[in-house]
């Protein structure tokens, strides 16, 4: 009786490693070019000319989100791409285009062309080693044009390929026209519930005071009847103090936060939804391309 009670204890625990064992190999560790040695670029080039390169920034994200927000989820959502798909991830800048968050302390903020620059040098060293396909996974607004910049003198001047897979893609899930939750509101806050909880303070997560200037208001009411015009109001929107449109973060926003939404009902179940969603749109693309060796 001991002897099979003794076998049915052996046979669970090697059911439970092997189980173990094969839902571990489901998911691999992030490759992150700066946790590697040349060694393992080298070995990697073997079989691989495809990196990611994050995009984020430092900037104000109101009180309750840490600066480095778009990064932390650039990054964070690059990590889980590159553990599903086996591709290297070479982060590079943490900055990025944030001049019209200036009004409030802390934010960091390139101009476009050194960006550019940065970008460009970055890439050019990597295809020296044999890297071919650029794929730049951006999650801050601001990026954008210099995202588009870089791709195209890639795709244009050199004979290797650039994407963007992030926000500014193809691959990105459309939003509502009339939603307005664009910057440290509830959907963002909820994003970093999911992947930096430790940094988010809640007790300060309130709904800010939008003030949109005369000209927005009057956009956005005739945007009703005749859509097309929100792109004339979206364009007054995230723009320097200078400029006297009214659209700097500290013009617009009580605290810095652009929602019409309260960032305090967010929730991680909330965020983890976005990520999976943003992940998997990535994930799928690069293993669909992955099957084609080469540029």
């Amino acid at each position: 009786m001991r002897i099979n009670q003794s076998k049915m204890v052996i046979s669970g625990l090697i059911i439970f490693l092997l189980s173990a064992f094969l839902l571990a190999g489901t998911e691999s560790k992030a490759l992150i070019l700066q946790e590697m040695s040349w060694v393992d670029v080298q070995e990697y080039l073997k079989s691989s000319d495809m990196v990611i390169i994050p995009l984020g920034a430092t900037e104000q994200h109101g009180p309750h989100l840490p600066l480095g927000t778009d990064f932390y989820e650039a990054l964070g959502m690059c990590r889980m791409i590159s553990s599903q798909t086996g591709v290297v991830i070479a982060p590079v800048l943490m900055v990025g285009y944030s001049l019209y968050h200036s009004g409030f302390p802390g934010t960091l903020s390139l101009t476009p062309e050194t960006m550019e620059t940065v970008l460009i040098e970055t890439v050019e060293m990597l295809m020296k080693y044999g890297f071919r396909r650029f794929m730049f996974f951006n999650y801050h607004g601001g990026n954008n044009i210099v995202q588009k910049r870089v791709i195209h003198r890639i795709n244009h001047t050199t004979e290797s390929m650039a994407i963007a897979i992030g926000h500014g893609s193809n691959l990105e899930k459309q939003e509502d026209d009339e939603f307005f939750d664009w910057h440290a509101g509830k959907g963002e806050t909820s994003i970093m519930l999911y992947l930096k909880p430790e940094l988010v303070r809640m007790d300060r997560a309130k709904k800010p005071e939008i003030t949109f200037s005369p000209l927005m208001k009057k956009l956005r009411e005739l945007g009703k009847k005749h859509p097309e015009l929100m792109e004339v109001w979206s364009s007054l929107l995230g723009v320097p103090e200078d400029t006297l449109k009214g659209g700097a973060s500290h013009e617009l926003s009580s605290n810095g936060i652009w929602s019409f939404n309260n960032p305090g009902e967010a929730t991680a179940e909330i965020g983890k939804q976005t990520v999976e969603h943003m992940v998997k749109t990535a994930v799928n693309f690069i293993k669909a391309w992955q099957q084609i060796k080469g540029p």
